[in-house]
């Protein structure tokens, strides 16, 4: 209606349709954002996309073991498996990381080994391996080729995948191929406590980096290398047309759900707030139609916790009341009341988030407590150190708990820079 009243009074005045257009754009700009729009969109071109179009032929006849997944397709979807049996290499089996070979499973598979009859391949789960058993399967191939979507996170198992594979292989003379993917939260930047080998685990708690550690698959594996294991023959097949810092919608590739609970880039972006928020028992979505973007638990008052969490101010997000009945996981079956949690665009410190909502959680609940396993409190597990955990119970805020990790993360970001390719 605004519109068709300029209209009505003829307004023709060049500088002022430019005003009008500056006004929408400055209100527009300083409204929350929930449809991700991109700064530029650039066709990004994987290494998977590389290693087909320059690679494959130096590899032809080559006997390769495949580490891979469902996420390991190009821009159409056509899968690794595929691709490099047309260049000629032969593939003796495939590895797989948590979630399996099509990424439909929640849990890791008890299975040491399955039948892949479609392709007429052996499928082994990497996590079914020793140091030892794994060692000795990867004397059969000539070459591994690694090629999965990671997230940029210690605790997102892939990047421990990596790291097995590579502490096998060392000194072995075998080569390993890393096929480069971009970091869905490389523009966060790094953040978090560099992991603390008192509270290793081989999966979640594994990599020796900062949470998270904005680098790609390519660049952490030359660190580690670089790092840790420098006798590995590794070649890097790295990304064209990328840029660190990229949102993942910027590169046109399609968001192939790395996991089953990260159906989009929303919830992905979600789960690095929420991720540490299952060291504490709460629902945090999973067994719903909104994974990691819902949490709660039974005897939460939606209304009253959304409310309570707006007044928390806390920069990036906003919070809806929602109920919702998990059909699986935490409270499987049980109506909870919760918040939905949406992000509004923008950079932030995801540790911060997740610090703020827990201690609030700690503070003002009594039936929140810190969930425990076989090895100990499971916080620690996924922040890789029990500093966090203390902190909060300390009641520290945020940048005091900061300052007590600064010199890590300092640290971490110096020796990770000379092994970045973007």
């Amino acid at each position: 209606m605004f519109v068709k009243a300029l209209k009505r009074k003829k307004v023709s005045s060049i500088p002022a349709v430019w005003i009008f257009l500056f006004l929408i754009q400055f209100c527009a700009g300083n409204e929350p954002m929930y449809d991700f729009p991109a700064r530029s969109y650039r066709r990004v071109h994987t290494g998977l996309e590389n290693f087909a179009r320059n690679e494959t032929s130096k590899y032809r006849g080559k006997h390769a073991a495949l580490v891979i997944n469902h996420s390991s397709v190009d821009t159409n979807f056509k899968h690794i498996i595929d691709i490099v049996r047309e260049g000629g290499i032969i593939i003796d089996f495939i590895l797989a990381p948590e979630h399996g070979p099509f990424g439909d499973r929640n849990d890791y598979d008890t299975h040491a080994y399955e039948a892949f009859e479609e392709k007429n391949l052996i499928v082994y789960h990497l996590h079914r391996f020793t140091h030892s058993s794994l060692k000795t399967l990867l004397e059969i191939p000539e070459i591994i080729i690694f090629d999965i979507q990671d997230m940029g996170m210690r605790c997102y198992t892939y990047i421990s995948s990596l790291k097995l594979v590579m502490d096998a292989i060392e000194g072995t003379g075998k080569k390993l191929i890393v096929l480069d993917r971009p970091n869905p939260l490389g523009f966060l930047g790094v953040s978090g406590p560099f992991l603390n080998e008192n509270f290793y685990s081989r999966h979640v708690a594994s990599f020796p980096a900062t949470l998270f550690y904005d680098m790609t698959s390519g660049e952490a594996a030359r660190y580690y290398c670089g790092e840790f294991k420098k006798n590995i023959d590794l070649t890097i097949i790295p990304l064209s047309n990328y840029s660190r810092g990229m949102y993942f919608h910027e590169t046109k590739l399609p968001w192939v759900p790395p996991s089953p609970n990260l159906p989009s880039y929303r919830s992905a972006i979600n789960y690095t707030v929420m991720v540490l928020m299952e060291g504490i028992n709460i629902s945090l979505g999973r067994g719903t139609s909104n994974p990691f973007e819902f949490f709660g638990a039974p005897w939460i008052d939606a209304e009253m916790l959304t409310e309570q969490l707006s007044a928390l101010k806390v920069k990036n997000f906003r919070f809806r009341p929602v109920y919702f009945t998990p059909t699986f996981s935490a409270y499987q079956g049980k109506l909870c009341g919760g918040v939905h949690l949406y992000y509004t665009g923008g950079t932030f410190d995801p540790l911060e988030v997740s610090y703020v909502l827990i201690k609030y959680f700690r503070e003002n609940d009594q039936r929140i407590w810190w969930r425990k396993n076989t090895k100990g409190y499971v916080i620690d597990e996924l922040a890789g150190t029990d500093g966090f955990r203390k902190a909060i119970d300390s009641g520290l805020g945020y940048e005091e708990y900061r300052k007590q990790i600064q010199n890590e993360i300092m640290n971490f970001s110096r020796k990770r820079a000379q092994y970045l390719l973007y």
